[in-house]
């Protein structure tokens, strides 16, 4: 691996996938290979044993890497995309996974939103809403409205697990969100989407909500396949 100090910041763990990945994605790092030892990417990238492990942590989840007792870190195989099982790249495997676990988490989070959400919940998932009007030429701004709606309506649980899985889901998406936001070139289904959930769950209508949910992820997940598939 080559020298790549990583920039002093307020999530330097983010920095160090982001070297990782790049390192994946250039070939220096192939599936099943192991990662080098703490010690040595700690003095590449310059950074503590604490953010090193969080980076780990992340990319565990992200489904990049695997960890394996007594043996160490090793660069995760994709799957197979097709019957021919020709294989994808390790991200966009991760994210058609991430995806799929979120077909199942979401409806079941947004139905119990609609049972709990407080006029203040449903006055800052508005809000969001107007914002999110303004905000869709940008891939970044799309990706930290979409962060902060999935959020609010996890917190209209008033339920922390929901919370914590939702921030864990969008914490594996802003690894990728770049990628993720160039194939969901669909803005207006992502507004109208929005504003859908957000009516069923002002009307607590929990069944309306949990359908509008499933067919939100379930178009992106369709979507986000389909790119994949074709090479985008």
């Amino acid at each position: 691996m080559t020298e790549a100090p990583v920039q002093k910041g307020t999530r330097i763990y983010e920095k160090v996938v982001e070297k990782l990945k790049n390192e994946i994605s250039a070939g220096s790092l192939l599936p099943g290979d192991p990662l080098p030892s703490e010690r040595q990417l700690m003095e590449t990238f310059s950074v503590s044993r604490s953010s090193l492990r969080e980076a780990f942590r992340v990319m565990e989840l992200l489904g990049l890497i695997e960890s394996i007792p007594g043996k160490g870190r090793f660069v995760r195989h994709p799957r197979a995309i097709s019957e021919d099982k020709s294989t994808m790249q390790l991200e966009d495997s991760a994210i058609l996974e991430l995806m799929e676990a979120r077909r199942i988490l979401d409806p079941a989070i947004i139905a119990e939103s609609a049972m709990r959400a407080t006029p203040s919940d449903l006055t800052r998932i508005l809000r969001n809403i107007t914002y999110t009007e303004r905000a869709l030429s940008s891939p970044d701004e799309r990706a930290r409205v979409d962060f902060e709606f999935h959020l609010l309506l996890a917190e209209a649980t008033h339920n922390f697990v929901f919370i914590n899985l939702t921030r864990m889901n969008f914490d594996l998406i802003s690894a990728t969100h770049e990628r993720i936001y160039k194939l969901l070139d669909d803005k207006d289904a992502f507004l109208n989407e929005h504003r859908e959930i957000y009516e069923a769950v002002l009307d607590h209508d929990v069944e309306k909500a949990r359908e509008a949910a499933s067919r939100h992820i379930d178009r992106i997940y369709r979507t986000l396949h389909r790119g994949i598939a074709a090479g985008r």
